[in-house]
């Protein structure tokens, strides 16, 4: 399995509650620290440009989650994956 450290600077899936109450939502993942991750959300920089009356910025904001505010992180693993009712597999 691979690490939080290892998957720096690619895009993550998690459920976030803090920032998202509804569902998972994508996020690209900048640092791991030991109480929490460093991550770049499109949907957070969007509602701070619209906030603040803003269209573009040379910097781009990055957001502290502690650990303790993320539910799950999904990860990955390079192998192949279907969906089973896509294949006429059902539980019965």
């Amino acid at each position: 399995m691979r690490t939080l450290q290892n998957m720096i600077g690619e895009v993550i899936m998690a459920r976030i509650p803090l920032l998202d109450s509804d569902g998972m939502m994508l996020l690209k993942l900048h640092g791991v620290e030991a109480n929490g991750l460093w991550v770049e959300s499109q949907d957070f920089t969007n509602e701070l440009m619209q906030k603040f009356h803003c269209y573009s910025s040379r910097t781009t904001p990055l957001v502290f989650l502690p650990f303790d505010k993320v539910d799950f992180i999904l990860a990955s693993l390079d192998s192949l994956s279907l969906s089973e009712p896509a294949f006429g597999f059902y539980d019965e």
